[in-house]
């Protein structure tokens, strides 16, 4: 016991004389959080509020118009404009400012819209019931189809996409059209002042849920995000101070006499293990005061950690494990301190890149969402995301712990293996 408490003092005692070190564990991942997530928030925002600007000429100024300008304003993803600049638009300005690519969209109904309608649904009705030898004569309706303008940058199948979305709401109002108009006549044809209600739900009805992989079932801001992200980097950074002390006790002989010491050498690494897993719980507790306290300051949102407070240890001590144990492995497979410095560093930061730190995992392709498993750091920040996002327990959480934890026992053998190998 007393050789465990030396040690770790012994561990405390190097890394505070690091000053180099101590930047790169606590400095520069409060200083990414807070760079990221500024640079990063007006993108999450679009995510979550994009909003299409769509431009409105009502020429009809009848049911027909008015039901689609109404139909356009109940819908939350879009902003309805009829006026620019206090002036009523009108078809060349909407041309002009669509063409220029200041408004994606602009939809006009034109004059007599309502009345060709009501004449196409008249002779539909006096069809359906015409009598025998008393055919219904088609009336002569010339077409006069609403005018979609579409910004030239805007994709194919995204206007597509507005052109189904504003088809169905005009069929909706022709079958509305339709059936008010059969219920007149079946009204004067039966001599009953009972009304028929028209039930637009009908009986097949529309659930909507999320779709898509577990990766985009919730999207986070920009704190939810770059917090534990670079939280999780910050800590797996942690192997350049330690493969450092490793190699340097090595190449100084000091690894020599430790193990001539009484007592187990292994002693010495808990130490190590320790130490470092500490420091890993101080600079996640930082990254969250960053989170928490500083950058809703800026105007960003606040961090929300949930209630699972000692669940959020346990990821915490899952993922300084994993990050200790390799580095460990690094320091006890190098040769230099050039070696496992540079190779830690790249292969960390790869790891970041596939595991969603620099780009989030929802926002990658297909392909790369399911390559982003293999990296450490995803099982790490996913392990986070489970807790701040979705609420998770330990339950939730045992997945993305175990991984990390897997990893880290894996490491530490190859450690104890490489290291007992240089020992001999």
């Amino acid at each position: 016991m007393l050789k465990l408490r030396t040690s770790i003092v012994k561990e405390i005692l190097i890394l505070s004389r690091d000053v180099a070190g101590l930047a790169i564990i606590f400095i520069m991942p409060m200083v990414l959080i807070f760079v990221m997530a500024l640079i990063q928030d007006s993108t999450f925002r679009k995510l979550d509020e994009t909003r299409l600007s769509i431009l409105f000429i009502n020429e009809d100024l009848d049911s027909v118009g008015y039901a689609i300008e109404q139909g356009l304003r109940e819908t939350e993803m879009i902003e309805l404009h009829k006026a620019i600049g206090g002036k009523t638009l009108d078809r060349e300005t909407m041309a002009a400012l669509v063409t220029e690519g200041e408004y994606q969209i602009g939809i006009i109904v034109p004059e007599g819209t309502s009345h060709k309608l009501r004449l196409k649904a008249n002779y539909l009705v006096d069809k359906a019931l015409e009598e025998e030898g008393y055919p219904v004569p088609e009336p002569d309706i010339s077409e006069n189809d609403v005018i979609l303008l579409f910004d030239p940058v805007i994709s194919h199948s995204f206007r597509e996409s507005v052109r189904g979305a504003l088809g169905r709401l005009t069929y909706g109002i022709e079958a509305r059209m339709i059936f008010d108009l059969f219920a007149e006549k079946m009204t004067e044809l039966l001599g009953t002042d009972t009304e028929i209600l028209y039930d637009p739900s009908g009986i097949i009805r529309l659930r909507e849920m999320e779709a898509g992989s577990e990766y985009t079932a919730t999207i986070p801001n920009s704190v939810q995000h770059n917090v534990p992200a670079w939280a999780v980097f910050a800590i797996f950074f942690i192997l350049i101070p330690l493969t450092g002390n490793i190699i340097k006790e090595r190449n100084s002989g000091s690894m020599l006499r430790l193990r001539l010491m009484p007592g187990s050498y292994w002693i010495t690494i808990t130490a190590k293990i320790l130490v470092y897993l500490l420091i890993s719980i101080i600079q996640f507790i930082l990254m969250l005061l960053v989170g928490i306290l500083i950058l809703p300051l800026f105007g960003l949102p606040v961090l929300e950690l949930g209630n699972h407070y000692f669940v959020i240890l346990l990821m915490v001590v899952a993922t300084g494990l994993a990050a200790t144990a390799y580095g460990l492995a690094l320091g006890a497979i190098a040769g230099t301190h050039e070696q496992a410095a540079s190779f830690g560093s790249v292969s960390v930061i790869i790891f970041a890149a596939l595991g969603g730190i620099w780009v989030p995992v929802f926002a990658m392709p297909h392909m790369m969402q399911k390559i982003s498993i293999i990296s450490p750091l995803n099982w790490g920040i996913e392990g986070f995301y489970t807790i701040f996002l979705r609420g998770g327990g330990l339950a939730d959480i045992l997945p993305w712990a175990g991984l990390l934890t897997g990893f880290a026992l894996l490491a530490m053998l190859v450690a104890f293996y490489f290291l007992q190998l240089k020992k001999n």
